[in-house]
C-alpha cells in the first residue's frame, strides 16, 4: 500500500505538472503560457502544495495517535480543519481574483482547483477512514451536489480498510464479553475475513463447534464518527456559502441519519432477525441467525455462512449456478422486501450478497436494514410503474409523494436525471455531466427515498454484470 509520504510526493508532482501543461484557455497561439497566468497558477499550486504537506504530516500524526489513542478526535479534527482551509482558501482566492482581476482567471483555473480539491478529499478519506469513507462513497453518488471531478475521484473509495491488529481486537472482544474468549469460543481466527470503515469481522467457533462470524466495532469509532460529523457539518456549511454549487450539507444530513444505525450492532441483530422471519417462507434466501447471548451494542455474533460473491460470474458458472437465475431471484427478493414486507436490506453491494447452489441468496450486513412506511413503498411502486409506462406526469407525482420537492414545471429530462441520482447513477457519464444543474430544480432528497433508490440501483448494477438483457424494472413492477 502506498505510504502517506509517497502519496504526497506523487500528488505534488502530478498537480505541479498539470499546472504547467499548455491549455487553450491560457496559452498564446504558439502554445506558450501567458506569463501572468503562469505566475498566478504557480502561486495557486504552491499554496496548495504547502497545505498538502501540512496535511500529510498531520495525517501521519493521526495514524500514530491511532496506535496510541491519546487525544485522537482532536487530531482528526485538525486534519479535517486543515483540508477544509485548503479547499476554502483555493476557492476564495479564485473568487476574489475573478472579481478584481478577471483576465487572470480562466476555466482552466477552476478545473485545476476542482482537481486539487477532489484529490485532497479522496486521500484524506482513504487515510482516516470512519465516517469519511462513508461520506465519500455517498458523495460519489450525488452529481447534483458536487462538480464532476469530485464524483469521479470519490467513486474510487472502497469500504475495505487496513485491519486493526489482533491484540487490539482481542481486547475489544474481551471487554464486550466480560469474560475470557476461551469460555465462549473454542477458536477465533486472528486474521479478519473482512475489514470495513467502522468494524471488522472474524471467523470463530463456539464451544459446541458451530462456526460463527464475530463483528466488532473499532475502538473509539463512535467518538471518531461524532467528531467527524461535527467537523464535516461546519466545513459543509462554510463551503456552501463560498461556493454555492457545492451543497455538501445534504451529505452530512444523510450520514447523521444512517451512521447511528450502523454503529448499533444490537439494533442490527434485531433487524436481521426481523428480515429473517419475514423471508422465512422462502427456501431460496438465507439471512444469518444471531446469538443475542453473546452480542452487545458493539459486538455481534452470528452464523458464519459461506457462498460465492454475487458478481463472480465465472465462479457461479463453475458451481453450476445460472447467473440469469441469480439476477431474477435478486430482483424478486428485493421487490418483495419493498412492496410486500416494507422491510429492506438497503445495502446490497456485492460484498454483502453471496450465492449458494440452488440458487440461494445469502444476505449479509444488516446495519442499514430498515423499515419502510407504507406510503414510501407505495410512492416507490408508483415511480417504478411510471418509469415502465413512460408516464412522466405520474413520475413527478410519485417523486412528490415520496417527499421530494420539485420546482413547478420541471421538464422530463430533469425528472429522469433526478431518478438517476436517486437510483445511485453517479458513475453514469451523462448524469455526471448534467448533475450539478439539478440543484436548482430539486430540494433535499429524503433519506429513506435515497436508501430505497440506491438499493434498487445497486441491484441494477449487479444485474448488468450478470445478465444485461434482463430488465430489472419489468421484474420489480410485478410486485408493485
Amino acid at each position: 500500500m502506498e505510504s502517506i509520504l509517497e502519496q504526497t510526493t506523487r500528488r505534488t508532482l502530478q498537480e505541479t505538472g498539470e499546472t504547467l501543461l499548455p491549455h487553450k484557455d491560457n496559452t498564446l497561439q504558439n502554445g506558450v503560457l501567458y506569463p501572468a497566468q503562469l505566475l498566478t497558477q504557480l502561486g495557486d499550486v504552491s499554496r496548495s502544495n504547502l497545505f498538502l504537506w501540512t496535511e500529510a504530516s498531520l495525517r501521519l500524526g493521526e495514524r500514530l495517535n491511532r496506535l496510541a489513542p491519546v487525544g485522537l478526535p482532536v487530531s482528526r479534527s485538525l486534519v479535517l480543519a486543515t483540508v477544509a482551509a485548503d479547499l476554502l482558501s483555493g476557492y476564495l482566492t479564485l473568487q476574489q481574483r475573478s472579481r478584481w482581476l478577471p483576465w487572470l482567471v480562466s476555466s482552466r483555473d477552476w478545473e485545476l482547483q476542482h482537481e486539487r480539491g477532489a484529490n485532497r478529499l479522496l486521500d484524506t478519506a482513504a487515510s482516516l477512514g470512519g465516517a469519511l469513507i462513508k461520506a465519500g462513497q455517498f458523495a460519489s453518488t450525488r452529481p447534483d451536489l458536487l462538480p464532476a471531478i469530485y464524483i469521479q475521484r470519490l467513486s474510487r473509495l472502497q469500504d475495505n480498510m487496513t485491519p486493526l491488529d489482533w491484540p487490539t481486537i482481542q481486547q475489544a472482544m474481551l471487554r464486550e464479553l466480560g469474560r475470557p474468549l476461551e469460555e465462549v469460543f473454542s477458536r477465533v481466527e486472528h486474521s479478519p475475513v473482512a475489514a470495513a470503515s467502522l468494524a471488522q469481522v472474524h471467523r470463530a467457533w463456539l464451544k459446541d463447534g458451530r462456526a460463527v462470524a464475530v463483528k466488532i466495532l473499532y475502538p473509539q469509532v463512535k467518538q471518531l464518527v461524532e467528531a467527524d460529523l461535527k467537523m464535516l457539518s461546519r466545513a459543509a456549511d462554510t463551503i456552501s456559502r463560498i461556493s454555492p454549487n457545492m451543497q455538501l450539507q445534504s451529505i452530512v444530513e444523510f450520514l447523521k441519519e444512517t451512521l447511528p444505525l450502523e454503529l448499533n450492532l444490537r439494533r442490527e441483530a434485531v433487524m436481521m432477525e426481523e428480515l429473517r422471519e419475514a423471508l422465512a417462507h422462502r427456501e431460496d434466501v438465507i439471512v444469518p441467525a444471531s446469538f443475542p447471548e453473546f452480542s452487545t451494542e458493539r459486538m455481534l455474533v452470528m452464523e458464519f455462512i459461506e457462498g460465492i460473491k454475487v458478481t463472480e460470474r465465472s465462479a457461479l458458472e463453475a458451481a453450476g449456478i445460472n447467473p440469469s437465475e441469480v439476477v431474477r431471484l435478486l430482483n424478486e427478493l428485493y421487490a418483495e422486501q419493498v412492496f410486500q414486507n416494507h422491510l429492506l436490506h438497503a445495502d446490497p453491494h456485492p460484498g454483502n450478497l453471496l450465492v449458494q447452489p440452488g440458487p440461494r441468496i445469502v444476505i449479509l450486513d444488516h446495519g442499514l436494514t430498515v423499515r419502510l412506511t407504507p406510503a414510501m413503498a407505495k410512492a416507490m411502486g408508483d415511480m417504478v410503474k411510471a418509469l415502465v409506462e413512460g408516464d412522466f406526469d405520474a413520475l413527478g407525482q410519485a417523486l412528490s409523494s415520496a417527499g421530494l420537492k420539485l420546482v413547478e414545471g420541471v421538464d422530463v429530462i430533469t425528472l429522469l436525471q433526478v431518478v438517476g441520482v436517486i437510483f445511485g447513477a453517479g458513475e453514469n457519464k451523462d448524469v455526471v455531466e448534467v448533475g450539478t444543474k439539478l440543484g436548482t430544480s430539486v430540494g433535499q432528497i429524503p433519506v429513506d427515498l435515497l436508501l430505497v433508490g440506491r438499493a434498487l440501483g445497486m441491484l441494477n448494477g449487479i444485474g448488468l454484470q450478470l445478465d444485461p438483457e434482463q430488465d430489472t424494472l419489468e421484474t420489480v413492477v410485478k410486485y408493485v
